[in-house]
């Protein structure tokens, strides 16, 4: 069950999540992965920064370290303290320093990995207002780090750490109050999106959506799974293209990654494992 790949110290590494493993191989090469030593439990990426990777551990409800895959790994010393569920996605922002994670208790949190401090918690976590929803991933487009609030269809773009703008998308279901469902998964007649990831490449912003026949209710899982839009005002408008067809019927769209002029894109079946965990390399025009 592949979530992501990362191209990290001349590495290709993907995360299996299904088998509880990376495995790795020099970028490039044709040859067969390697398994890591690492020990993961349901985790879903990992990024690198100055010889050392980090990654969300995610059933194990850490973020782990190492400085090679033939390691098993340790606890970051950062979250010391911090009561993380299930962090879902772990990015660099090279623009400011910091490592960002995004999990289902605290929210969003970073930490300075040049030094032993403890991570910080964003105020988006605590505001009045329930803001997060169930936020899958982060992307980092020009030094500015987005929140892919996956639940409630929307992306909030983090205008410094403690402030920030939301961008809706259309046709999200709501209660008899008006406010947002929730939904960890759908299809777009049932929930509107449920996004996986959001990235930007070329012209234009991509993302994914987990829809799935299990929360679909009969409705099409394959609409509307991998759409690109060119502006917000496009996005919160629906003014978007559907490029679901590039994917076979059923497969969900993971994490987006942006290396050497490609797009690439971690996909698995949710209804049975394993038939289609691939790593896509699209060029769209």
């Amino acid at each position: 069950m592949s979530t992501h790949i990362g191209f990290f110290n001349e590495l290709e590494i993907i995360s299996d999540l299904r088998n509880n493993r990376f495995v790795y191989r020099q970028q490039g090469s044709m040859g067969d992965f390697i398994e890591s030593q690492v020990k993961v439990d349901g985790h879903h990426s990992l990024t690198w920064v100055d010889g050392k990777y980090y990654a969300v551990n995610t059933d194990g409800h850490k973020v782990i370290e190492f400085s090679d895959l033939t390691e098993t790994g340790t606890n970051a010393p950062n979250y010391k303290g911090i009561d993380l569920r299930r962090p879902h996605d772990i990015v660099y922002n090279s623009a400011d320093g910091y490592i960002y994670t995004i999990d289902d208790n605290e929210g969003l949190t970073r930490f300075d990995p040049n030094n032993d401090n403890i991570a910080e918690k964003s105020k988006i976590n605590k505001s009045k207002v329930p803001v997060l929803g169930y936020a899958r991933s982060l992307s980092v487009v020009n030094g500015i780090v987005y929140i892919i609030n996956s639940s409630r269809g929307e992306v909030i773009q983090m205008d410094d750490f403690d402030n920030w703008t939301i961008y809706e998308s259309p046709g999200q279901k709501r209660n008899n109050k008006g406010q947002k469902i929730d939904s960890p998964a759908g299809a777009w007649d049932k929930t509107g999106l449920v996004l996986n990831d959001v990235e930007r490449y070329g012209d234009y912003w991509y993302g994914s959506n987990y829809f799935t026949e299990p929360y679909a209710e009969g409705h099409d899982t394959n609409k509307y799974r991998l759409i690109r839009w060119r502006t917000w005002e496009d996005f919160q408008d629906g003014n978007w293209e559907d490029f679901s067809h590039l994917l076979p019927p059923g497969v969900v769209p993971y994490y987006f990654t942006v290396h050497n002029g490609a797009l690439y894109l971690a996909t698995f079946h949710h209804v049975h494992p394993g038939t289609n965990d691939k790593i896509y390399k699209l060029y769209p025009k």
